[in-house]
């Protein structure tokens, strides 16, 4: 049946994203072959190249389908920042952390997708889309930075230039996140770390 043969090449499909992610996230892109994919999957070789040209189209596709859900978070905050948008700030900051820290997917598509490897010739190629993405976390931040703002909670900006917050708290995200990620630590103790360096760098900003 037709329906039932395109169902089972988009269950295939999903099965090889699925797959190339997880060895991916445990062993880098570069040295994680088509065929390793192919195998630890169950599939052939020729079962992958039908549905993806090379590994530059398989890194572009999973990408496509790995956005890093942060929605949801931000929607929560923006309603309770409303009362007090610093705090919905740190919050919306630790919480994002803590969903890459503890949850299978998020983890993976950060360690693929967004610890830096940047001479990877895969991520080269979609490298306009990764920064895009990080726009629009900036976008996200920036929003909760301009309510704390009204709120007088952040000193008025200074300048016509970029504000700076922003990508300063994107920096708090992204490094202490994949610091803990790479050193592999006590969960417990690096949920506390992050929280606490999260409250000092809120502690900075308010006036």
């Amino acid at each position: 049946m037709p329906r039932k043969t395109k169902e089972e090449a988009e269950k295939t499909r999903q099965l090889l994203l699925d797959t190339a992610l997880t060895l991916f996230a445990e062993r880098g892109i570069s040295t994680t072959s088509l065929k390793d994919i192919a195998a630890a999957a169950g599939l052939t070789h020729g079962a992958l190249y039908w549905h993806f040209k090379n590994r530059t189209d398989l890194v572009a596709e999973l990408y496509e389908s790995s956005r890093l859900p942060l929605d949801d978070l931000f929607l929560d905050q923006l309603q309770s920042a409303r009362q007090d948008a610093l705090a919905s700030l740190g919050d919306f900051m630790v919480q994002w952390s803590q969903r890459v820290l503890t949850e299978d997917r998020p983890a993976k598509i950060w360690k693929v997708f967004h610890q830096g490897v940047t001479h990877t010739p895969e991520l080269q190629a979609i490298s306009a889309d990764i920064q895009e993405e990080h726009r629009d976390w900036l976008t996200l931040l920036a929003k909760m930075v301009k309510k704390a703002r009204k709120q007088k909670q952040i000193a008025p900006k200074t300048t016509k230039h970029d504000d700076p917050i922003p990508a300063a708290a994107l920096g708090v995200v992204m490094g202490a996140t994949t610091s803990v990620l790479n050193m592999s630590s006590d969960l417990v103790k690096s949920k506390r770390q992050i929280k606490c360096l999260t409250h000092h760098f809120l502690y900075g900003l308010d006036s």
